[in-house]
């Protein structure tokens, strides 16, 4: 049992900026076969921002976004059962919040809600941006990610001049699951904002391509991510949902940490 406890890799390509930086952690997972699907749909996207425009403002992960920990990252039951009854009851606190937000959201926007996409699309954004930056592609990077996390990708990029790396999926180990589902109005701007959290265990691998243009194949490994992912809506019209970055869970001491910022916020906006 010790073993399905301990953190995976939380990514397979080269180290980055702590914007990319994901959650390691290893569970159980039943192995299932990842559908097919298919790359980016780039007309469709484009006539979506034409109409819309580009509207990827990049303002960070929605406020009280909580995601339960796992594994090593769970207080122990018999060891520290007051932390893991306060988690517990603030992720009931939070879903209820979540909830009614959804309902100021839906009945400010007249919006479909349709809960259920994100963990339809997500798989589909996840491997199409991997693929695409492993290939340099920039201009479908454009139309999967969000400002913030384009920017470090071009910087990557860049870095690594003319690289050559091809990236695979080889299957889902767990069906994907949203951890965080958060709808946001906001009064008097005609800008709207959904975002997800979609948890994505699976194997995947890099290879790298050697100078003598041989590919060189990379040994398939267990990954977990918390992919975040958004979608606006701007008078009333609704943009694709797009990759905002990655985050991890809501351990107990980054609860305590992230609460204090929102209390200094608070605190400043009233001075």
């Amino acid at each position: 049992m010790a073993y399905y406890l301990l953190r995976a890799r939380s990514t397979i390509f080269p180290k980055a900026s702590p914007t990319l930086q994901f959650l390691r952690y290893r569970h159980a997972g039943q192995a299932m076969t990842m559908p097919s699907q298919p790359r980016v749909q780039k007309s469709a996207i484009i006539a979506q921002k034409a109409l819309i425009g580009d509207a990827k403002t990049d303002i960070g992960l929605l406020t009280d976004t909580f995601i339960m920990p796992t594994g090593t990252n769970l207080p122990s039951l018999f060891k520290k059962p007051g932390e893991r009854l306060s988690l517990i009851k603030i992720r009931i606190k939070q879903r209820i919040f979540d909830i009614r937000d959804m309902v100021v959201f839906k009945w400010a926007t007249k919006q479909k809600l349709r809960i259920w996409e994100p963990k339809k699309v997500a798989p589909s954004l996840h491997k199409d941006m991997y693929t695409a930056f492993a290939e340099g592609d920039l201009d479908s990077l454009r139309l999967l990610c969000g400002d913030g996390l384009l920017n470090s990708f071009q910087k990557r990029i860049a870095v690594r001049r003319n690289a050559k790396m091809e990236w695979k999926l080889h299957k889902l180990l767990s069906r994907p699951k949203v951890v965080s589902n958060k709808a946001h109005h906001y009064m008097g701007y005609n800008q709207d904002r959904r975002q997800a959290v979609v948890r994505i265990h699976s194997l995947q691998s890099l290879s790298k391509f050697n100078a003598q243009g041989k590919l060189v194949e990379g040994e398939p490994k267990e990954v977990v991510e918390y992919l975040v992912i958004e979608k606006n809506y701007h008078m009333g019209k609704e943009s694709p949902w797009y990759v905002w970055g990655t985050t991890e869970e809501t351990t107990m001491q980054r609860f305590i940490e992230e609460n204090k910022k929102k209390e200094a916020r608070v605190k400043y906006a009233y001075q």
